[in-house]
């Protein structure tokens, strides 16, 4: 059984989630842990217990954030080699295997937002759902810095993540429409390309998504809509859909004098047979078709 205190992490992690996505929270993650590391204060007999119970405690969130969980295994293997350090001299080897790991994935990330940019041709009509921050920036940097003309169709999402991205576009006068999912059928015909992110790609060729994308990702599939997914390759995970740890609930909700009772997930899947264009930092990759 989970201890309480685990549980309100992992509720606090899919909290950022939610609001930055996964790319973000991982850079908030890393640095908050890289903070930690440089206030601790302890006996050096007790730093590398509480660094271990700590990151087995982020191994295991609810889902996984697989490139969290890459960059953690990382970080546990070379602090591992490491022996008879004071505790000023392990605190500093962890600071700096950490930043060195942050810095490696923020610069994928920005090689991602490039291939992105490339993806973003004139006289698109582009749907995003569930965007990443270097889709959004994608966008903004594609007509700002690359000169390209092109129309950004929003499905409302969440107030936060979709306020983020329309004060984008309308800071920078990308051409945009916002409307809600539900009305994405009236468009299907004129758009040219979807563009989705993802939390964690499985070896069982699974795409671990935000909520309502594997609705999108379908529709527009059976229009021949192409769908790109954008991802940095240290997201691809090393255990299958079922051990994603996708957080479900069950939950009574009243409406008026009625109460549905409810069991709701925390996020999508989408099988990558309906994705037509898997781009990582070093490009467009073979999708897997078995």
């Amino acid at each position: 059984m989970k201890a309480p205190a685990n549980q309100t992490l992992y509720n606090l992690i899919r909290a950022y989630m939610d609001a930055l996505g996964t790319s973000r929270t991982t850079v908030v993650a890393l640095k908050s842990y890289i903070d930690a590391v440089g206030r601790l204060d302890c006996a050096v007999a007790d730093f590398r217990p509480m660094l271990e119970g700590l990151n087995a405690i982020i191994k295991n969130t609810e889902p996984k954030v697989i490139p969290l969980v890459h960059l953690i295994e990382a970080f546990e293997a070379e602090m591992a080699s490491l022996g008879g350090l004071s505790l000023e001299a392990a605190k500093k080897r962890a600071a700096d295997i950490l930043t060195q790991k942050l810095q490696q994935f923020e610069s994928a990330t920005g090689q991602v937002t490039v291939h992105c940019m490339n993806c973003i041709a004139p006289d698109d009509l582009i749907i995003v759902h569930s965007i990443t921050a270097y889709i959004r920036n994608a966008l903004v940097r594609a007509h700002t810095e690359l000169k390209r003309t092109f129309q950004v169709l929003a499905l409302k999402q969440d107030f936060f993540r979709t306020k983020e991205l329309v004060n984008d576009l309308e800071r920078h006068r990308v051409d945009h429409l916002l409307i809600p999912e539900y009305n994405l059928s009236h468009y299907l015909k004129s758009a040219a390309k979807l563009f989705i992110g993802a939390v964690s790609v499985t070896p069982d060729h699974q795409a671990v998504t935000g909520v309502g994308t594997a609705n999108v990702v379908s529709l527009c599939h059976w229009y021949h809509v192409p769908v790109y997914l954008f991802v940095e390759s240290i997201k691809f995970a090393h255990q299958s859909l079922p051990d994603q740890h996708i957080y479900n609930e069950e939950q009574d909700k009243t409406e008026a004098d009625f109460t549905f009772h409810m069991k709701t997930f925390s996020h999508d899947f989408i099988d990558l047979a309906m994705v037509d264009h898997v781009v990582t930092e070093t490009g467009e990759i073979a999708r897997p078709t078995e």
